[in-house]
């Protein structure tokens, strides 16, 4: 009788445990939360796409049966580093979500969605993994854009339960809700200073899309930009000294800036053949993200996809690279 080789027994069960172990991996990382986001290559970016039936066998962990929604103009909500791999698709509603970001405690996401089984955009919370979703804002209210504060208190947001756009603060569980500002005109996109004391915002109060400050009360409501061009999109950088918006100065495509929290010293940080738009602060102040149309193929509508960038201008790099709209990027605490 020959007795079984062990070397080539042993290799056999090495051929068909590596398949299985591949199909256990996937599937925790779906089914168990998402555990994947603790082993990304470096600081997680948020962002909102419309990938759902993209191909990302380049650069991300995905199957077939997590992602067999029909390819769409629903965003949902996705995750991946600061080299754009590890892409990871945290909500699953076929439905539009954006402005995404985390608690500053990264335990928590925030968001606002069009259609979450109501009919009036809302602001919704979820774990950083999708799970326990819960709306924040009253269902009667037509709320959007959220930011949270450093000091985890409070999540600014723009509201049209008055008739036009106006900023409001509210607690994190909905409960205290606060107006900011009260114009006739549209007050929105506003976001918090590192030291929560603070809030910039846009507003077109004086017949032009224009950048203001204003204290965390709503008090001392200040213009930092003005011409006679779009001034959009402020975020606040992490030391507090700079804001980094989107303007399309001059008339032309819009482009990246930075300038001084009294609006002083605005420099233009990227110059492309094509929009930019969103930027967000990394957490250590170094670089921006952002999205933009620059390399969109079809001029009849143009995808945004994210790239990175120094903040002096230099070492741009392309993050997303497929064929649906990726936006809305945000940094990890």
């Amino acid at each position: 009788m020959m007795l079984p080789n062990k070397h080539k027994t042993t290799r056999q069960c090495e051929i068909l445990l590596i398949p299985l172990l591949s199909i256990l991996v996937i599937s925790l990382s779906i089914f168990s939360g998402c555990d994947v986001f603790s082993k990304s290559s470096g600081p997680a970016i948020l962002f909102t796409s419309n990938r759902a039936q993209a191909d990302l066998t380049t650069n991300s962990l995905r199957s077939s049966d997590a992602y067999n929604s029909e390819f769409n103009d629903n965003y949902d909500v996705y995750q991946m580093d600061e080299n754009g791999n590890n892409i990871i698709r945290i909500t699953d509603t076929g439905e539009f979500k954006q402005d995404a970001s985390f608690s500053p405690d990264g335990k928590k996401i925030v968001f606002g969605d069009d259609t979450i089984n109501d009919p009036i955009p809302g602001i919704y919370i979820m774990d950083a993994n999708g799970q326990n979703v819960i709306r924040i804002s009253a269902i009667d209210n037509q709320d959007r854009s959220p930011s949270w504060s450093n000091d985890g208190k409070w999540i600014v947001f723009t509201s049209y339960r008055d008739g036009n756009a106006e900023i409001y603060k509210m607690t994190p569980d909905g409960k205290t809700q606060i107006r900011l500002t009260q114009n006739s005109t549209a007050d929105s996109e506003a976001y918090w200073s590192p030291d929560s004391k603070h809030i910039v915002f846009v507003s077109d109060r004086d017949n032009n899309a224009e950048i203001y400050t204003m204290d965390a009360d709503g008090n001392n409501q200040v213009r930092l930009t003005n011409s006679v061009d779009v001034d959009q999109q402020p975020a606040w950088s992490p030391d507090g000294k700079k804001i980094a918006f989107s303007t399309n100065a001059g008339g032309g495509y819009f482009e990246i800036y930075t300038m001084n929290t009294d609006g002083t010293h605005q420099v233009k940080i990227t110059k492309d053949p094509g929009n930019d738009a969103m930027p967000a602060w990394s957490p250590d102040g170094k670089q921006i993200v952002f999205c933009s149309d620059k390399d969109a193929t079809d001029v009849n509508n143009p995808k945004e996809e994210i790239y990175r960038i120094q903040t002096d201008g230099s070492k741009q790099v392309r993050l997303t690279n497929d064929d649906a709209g990726d936006d809305f990027p945000h940094w990890k605490p």
